[in-house]
């Protein structure tokens, strides 16, 4: 497995990976084609983007795809999306992301990453494993303006 930062050739395929991970257990999303690749490349083209993908043999495995932002306190890196093929998660490709990912943000006077997840997802466990801490004093709100 090759974990490395991504490439403009790596979009389609991490559409492709985005549309089965999230459409699926425990998320059931219904995400078309078109709508994935315009949320993606939302990401892609913003200030800051960055990307990390896991690739074996042609196949994307994992991607994290997030935005460098400054912080009064320290600078940090938002992670608006990762995903890892369902077949090949527990076997550690989510893990050496971040620790690629770690090593790419110290490199760059990156002193934290933050990320919202759903409770109870086996993404939650995963994260805390991997060092991540719930904040309690932060409140995440939403509203319904149909």
């Amino acid at each position: 497995m090759n974990i490395k930062s991504y490439l403009l050739d790596d979009f389609e395929r991490c559409i492709s990976l985005f549309i089965e991970v999230f459409n699926s257990e425990p998320w059931n999303d219904k995400w078309s084609r078109e709508k994935a690749e315009r949320y993606l490349n939302d990401y892609i083209h913003a200030p800051g983007f960055k990307g990390i993908v896991a690739e074996e043999e042609g196949t994307i495995n994992g991607f994290i795809f997030g935005i460098s932002k400054r912080w009064w306190s320290a600078d940090e890196f938002f992670i608006h999306e990762m995903c890892v093929r369902s077949a090949t998660q527990r076997t550690g490709i989510g893990t050496r992301m971040f620790n690629y990912l770690d090593q790419m943000l110290k490199e760059e006077a990156i002193e934290n990453i933050t990320l919202l997840t759903d409770r109870g997802v086996p993404a939650e466990a995963f994260y805390i494993k991997n060092g991540f801490k719930e904040i309690k004093r932060i409140v995440f709100l939403s509203k319904s303006i149909k």
